[in-house]
């Protein structure tokens, strides 16, 4: 069994799930990982397997268990991992701290600062009033945009897609109907083979 120090430590987390093209596509790339240097071998070639996590702060040993199972197994966009992938995969624990408001919506570093919207963008009456509609929310973790290339303006509209808003993105939406939080992460990344070292330390073998 898994022990950690402080075991009543509470975080929010997400786990994601990463794979491969290949098992040496996962060393390659954790090799890379440890010497600080990007693997042009592998370039790209992971891509995302499942990623669920959340904002609620929970003990280590409960939230690591419970959201690895629902990231690899429940997350909508993919079919739940199967056996025959462990090889390729690539797990990463991401703890989340430093909750902080943003003054605007730009107010945030790439590469440092997650980000976290609450959308709640203005609806028009049948007699041309406005109101307010229900708040839409989605997050990008830390690497997120520097991986895909965004600018931090493609990472704001991204996630107002990734949202569910499907209405026209305008700066005064943006300005006036957009909230952010900017927070960092701590990140922790292990693979299959990392896996297999830890149980035959433990004296588990296979």
């Amino acid at each position: 069994e898994v022990t950690f120090p402080n075991e009543e430590d509470k975080y929010p987390l997400f786990i994601t799930w990463n794979i491969y093209s290949s098992p040496a596509a996962v060393t390659r790339a954790s090799q890379a990982l440890i010497n600080g240097t990007k693997d042009r071998q592998n370039g790209s070639s992971a891509r995302l397997r499942g990623c669920i996590g959340t904002f609620e702060p929970k003990p280590l040993k409960e939230g690591l268990g419970e959201y690895a199972h629902i990231a690899a197994f429940q997350d909508h966009r993919f079919s739940p991992i199967s056996l025959a992938e462990l090889p390729r995969l690539e797990c990463g624990v991401s703890l989340l701290t430093s909750f902080e408001d943003c003054e605007d919506y730009l107010d945030w570093d790439l590469g440092t600062h997650g980000i976290y919207i609450h959308l709640t963008p203005h609806e028009s009456g049948a007699n041309g009033s406005s109101r307010r509609s229900r708040t839409l929310t989605a997050t990008y973790l830390p690497d997120v945009a520097p991986a895909q290339g965004w600018s931090k303006e493609e990472a704001i509209e991204s996630a107002i897609r990734k949202s569910g808003f499907e209405g026209r993105i305008t700066q005064e939406l943006k300005e006036t109907g957009l909230k952010v939080r900017r927070y960092r992460s701590e990140k922790l990344s292990r693979n299959y083979e990392d896996w297999k070292h830890w149980r035959e330390e433990q004296g588990r073998g296979q």
